[in-house]
């Protein structure tokens, strides 16, 4: 009976519209627009200019670009800056702004890829990606140049004179006794200083870190960089041996990821830790941005757990020992 007299007032439709609106208004609580930007389409072969990434969202959201320096191609990243500014006009937005200063040296029509925006507020986590900009980078010359094999040789003049050929036998032989004498000296302290194991040299490495307080002091580059290089000597040295053939020590992102994959004693969850540890902190120690200081405590307190889970046991240290006997 009340549902016929609903029908009859007409209230119905208009309860079924309120439900669909409160339905829908979780949906649009995380609204972001996002525009990608160069100041030239088209540049010379080592010529710099700017790639601009400008988000808008609530200005309590954070805001960040998971993929953004490791997903740039043939660009190199020459200098990174990010700001935060209010809106004009819309109370609560914020425009959250990366610049970052490109070049090349191969020349080609080339694609900027779509960057990938996260954008979490709360409970909602909002994603999307910019549109892809072309750029072209051509060279300098315009082909009218002459070629160099076209111009004339020096002239040649065999006749060196007597004292100057003895006076360069003598400065060789004193460089050549100068640069044995740095080489015996170098080789001779490498053997009286003995290598620690890898774990205990790990253990130290860190401890040493810690007492620096680069954090605290707002060092972030340098800190990522001190503990990014103890991770990575230590997993190298740990399971891959001394002197391995393709070692992680130098290695790139794709290759890091492709060599700890193939670490079998290594678990998949500090394989894949690793490689976040890189990612997340590449843009900090090369292009000068900055991350919480609670991120420096986790990847702190994960790299001290890496290592003690890791550590050797007494049987193996047993067996290392009689093996370097």
């Amino acid at each position: 009976m009340k549902m016929v007299e609903f029908l009859r007032r007409g209230k119905l439709p208009s309860l079924l519209v309120c439900g669909i609106l409160l339905l829908t208004i979780p949906a649009f609580a995380l609204n972001i627009s996002v525009k990608s930007t160069t100041t030239a389409s088209q540049v010379f072969v080592g010529d710099r200019f700017d790639y601009e990434i400008t988000v808008t969202a609530p200005e309590s959201a954070r805001v960040d670009l998971p993929s953004f320096v490791g997903n740039l191609g043939n660009f190199e990243v020459k200098d990174m800056q990010h700001e935060e500014v209010p809106v004009e006009g819309l109370k609560g937005q914020k425009k959250f702004i990366w610049k970052a200063t490109l070049n090349t040296f191969v020349a080609g029509d080339f694609l900027i890829a779509p960057q990938e925006v996260r954008a979490v507020l709360k409970a909602d986590t909002a994603e999307t990606k910019t549109d892809p900009v072309a750029v072209k980078v051509v060279t300098r010359t315009d082909g009218s140049e002459e070629d160099i094999l076209d111009a004339e040789e020096p002239l040649n003049d065999p006749r060196l004179p007597k004292w100057l050929s003895i006076l360069l036998i003598v400065l060789a032989a004193i460089i050549l006794i100068a640069l044995g004498w740095i080489l015996h000296k170098k080789f001779r302290k490498e053997k009286e200083v003995p290598q620690l194991p890898p774990y205990e040299e790990a253990v130290l490495a860190l401890k040493d870190l810690q007492n620096k307080q680069l954090l605290a002091a707002g060092n972030q580059a340098e800190f990522y960089t001190a503990l990014s290089f103890i991770v990575r000597r230590y997993v190298e040295r740990r399971f891959l041996g001394e002197h391995p053939t393709e070692g992680i020590l130098d290695a790139t992102l794709s290759q890091l990821k492709s060599r700890v994959s193939q670490m079998p004693n290594l678990e998949e969850a500090y394989k894949q830790s690793l490689v976040e540890l890189e990612k997340e902190t590449y843009p900090v120690k090369f292009a000068k941005m900055k991350i919480g200081d609670d991120r420096g405590l986790f990847w702190m307190d994960w790299a001290s757990r890496l290592v003690e889970d890791t550590k050797p046991s007494p049987e193996e240290k047993k067996e290392n020992a009689n093996g370097s006997r």
